[in-house]
C-alpha cells in the first residue's frame, strides 16, 4: 500500500460517534493518535476510585448478511480522483430491548452506476437499510428501507426511542415504531458534506464542516427537528456537544495552521505556523469561547454528561467539570491505539460512559504494511458521588477492522457492529444499582 493510498484509507474511515464521523484533512490520523493517549489500566490511590477487572466473551453474535441482502455500498473519497473507502454503517440501541444496525445498499435489481464528479450520489439507486434485533437474544425482528441519494447515510442520534437518520442533507425523525414524524433539509455545504456530533442525551445534534478554519455550525434540536441556532466559527480541534455547551481543545497539532493544500493524490498538506498553547474551551451558541482548563496537543475532550467532560492525556486521563475542576484522574500505564472512529460512549442519563480500546496488530513499517486494529479491552466508568471504573478484557474470536459501538440506555450492554456482524457484551452492574 502506497503512502498516498494509506492516507486516503486513514482519512475516510468513520468516526461516526460516530456517532462521531472523522474530520477531513487527516483528522482521522490525528484522532487515532489522540486515542492512543487515553487508555489507562489502573487508578490513582484515592478513595473515590475502584478498579474491577474481568474477562468476558460476547453474549451473542449475529451475522446480518442475509438481512442486508447485498454487499454494503462503499463510500467514495475524492479530490482529483476517486477512491473506494469503507461503507458507512451505524449501530444504536433504540431502547433497552432493540438494537438497530444500518447499511447503505443498492435497490434490488439495480446495477452499479458510474458516479459523476459534480454530483457523486444523486444518480445512484440507493437505500438506507435498517435491521432491528432483540437486544437480549440477537434475533432479527424486522427491517426497514428508506430511499437515499447519498452513500453517507445512517442513524446519527437516538432520543428516548425516537431516532434521526441522515441521508445526504436530509434529516428525518422517526417514532419508536418507525413512523416518519418530521423532516429537515440542511443547507448546502462542501463536497465532504456535513459532519456531526450528538449530545450524550441524544436530544441535540451539532453539524459542522470537516476542515480547519472557518466553518458554519448548526445546532439542531431532535424532538422538534429544527435548527435552533447557527453561527460561524473558527475550528482547529474536535468538537463535543452537551444540551447546553460546545467543547473543544484548541491548538490540535501544537502549531497554528497557516494554510491547507491538496496534492495530486488527494492528500492534504497542512502548513504549520508558530507554536501555540492548547486550551480546553466551552461556549454556548450565544456566547464566545471560555477557557476552563489547560490542554495539550491531540486532545479530544468529550462530554460524558451535562456537567462533566473526559479529557484524554499523554500520561493521565481526567474527568473535569464545566468549571475546569478536576474530579478524577487516572494515569496511563499501557499503550493503546484506540479504535478507528471510536470515542466516549455515554448513557443518556449521564451516570456511566464506556471507552472501547484497540491494539494495532501486524504493522510492519519497514515494508509499508499498515496492520489492522483488534478490540482488546473495554473501560466502563460509573459517575456518582464517587467514580468507579471497570476494565473488561475481550475474549473469544477477534473483533477487528471496521467497528461501530453503542451502549444501551440503561448502561448494561455494549453492542459492536463489526463489518456485517453484531456482537453484544454484558457490562458490569452499575454502582448506582448495587
Amino acid at each position: 500500500m502506497s503512502a498516498s493510498d494509506r492516507h486516503v484509507k486513514n482519512r475516510t474511515l468513520k468516526h461516526q460517534r460516530v456517532r462521531r464521523p472523522p474530520l477531513s484533512i487527516s483528522y482521522t490520523v490525528l484522532f487515532v493518535i489522540a486515542f492512543s493517549l487515553i487508555y489507562a489500566t489502573r487508578t490513582l490511590s484515592r478513595p473515590n476510585s475502584v478498579l474491577l477487572h474481568e474477562a468476558v466473551e460476547p453474549e451473542w453474535r449475529v451475522d446480518l448478511r442475509s438481512a442486508i441482502g447485498s454487499a454494503p455500498v462503499r463510500s467514495i473519497a475524492q479530490r482529483r480522483s476517486e477512491f473506494l473507502a469503507s461503507p458507512y454503517a451505524s449501530v444504536w440501541f433504540i431502547n433497552n430491548n432493540t438494537i438497530a444496525g444500518t447499511f447503505v445498499v443498492r435497490k434490488t435489481g439495480s446495477e452499479p452506476q458510474i458516479s459523476n464528479r459534480a454530483s457523486l450520489d444523486n444518480s445512484l439507486p440507493l437505500q438506507l437499510r435498517a435491521i432491528f434485533l432483540n437486544a437480549h437474544t440477537g434475533k432479527i425482528t424486522g427491517t426497514a428501507d428508506w430511499p437515499t441519494d447519498s452513500r453517507r447515510s445512517l442513524i446519527i442520534a437516538v432520543d428516548d426511542g425516537k431516532f434521526v437518520t441522515l441521508r445526504g442533507r436530509n434529516l428525518t425523525l422517526y417514532s419508536p415504531d418507525f413512523v416518519a414524524l418530521k423532516n429537515l433539509m440542511l443547507p448546502e455545504t462542501g463536497l465532504a458534506g456535513w459532519l456531526w456530533c450528538p449530545s450524550p442525551s441524544g436530544k441535540n445534534i451539532l453539524f459542522f464542516s470537516g476542515q480547519f478554519g472557518k466553518s458554519r455550525l448548526i445546532w439542531v434540536n431532535v424532538n422538534a427537528l429544527k435548527i435552533v441556532d447557527s453561527w460561524e466559527d473558527d475550528l482547529n480541534g474536535y468538537l463535543s456537544l452537551s444540551d447546553k455547551y460546545v467543547a473543544t481543545s484548541t491548538c490540535w497539532s501544537g502549531f497554528e495552521v497557516n494554510s491547507v493544500t491538496y496534492n495530486d493524490n488527494g492528500g492534504a498538506v497542512i502548513s504549520p505556523g508558530s507554536k501555540c498553547d492548547s486550551q480546553i474551551k466551552i461556549r454556548t451558541p450565544l456566547t464566545g469561547w471560555e477557557t476552563i482548563a489547560p490542554g495539550a496537543p491531540h486532545q479530544y475532550p468529550q462530554f460524558v454528561n451535562e456537567s462533566m467532560l473526559f479529557i484524554p492525556g499523554k500520561t493521565i486521563g481526567r474527568i473535569i467539570g464545566i468549571d475546569g475542576k478536576v474530579l478524577f484522574e487516572q494515569p496511563k500505564i499501557r499503550q493503546s491505539f484506540g479504535c478507528w472512529g471510536s470515542g466516549v460512549f455515554p448513557v443518556p442519563d449521564g451516570h456511566r460512559f464506556v471507552i472501547p480500546s484497540c491494539e494495532l496488530r501486524g504493522a510492519i513499517p519497514t515494508f509499508d504494511i499498515g496492520g489492522h486494529l483488534v478490540l482488546k479491552q473495554i473501560a466502563v466508568y460509573d459517575i456518582s458521588s464517587q467514580v468507579q471504573w471497570y476494565r473488561i478484557d475481550v475474549k473469544g474470536p477477534q473483533i477487528k477492522n471496521q467497528m461501530e459501538f453503542a451502549v444501551s440506555p440503561d448502561g448494561s450492554q455494549l453492542a459492536v457492529l463489526n463489518d456485517e456482524f453484531v456482537e453484544v457484551f454484558q457490562l458490569p452492574p452499575s454502582s448506582q444499582k448495587r
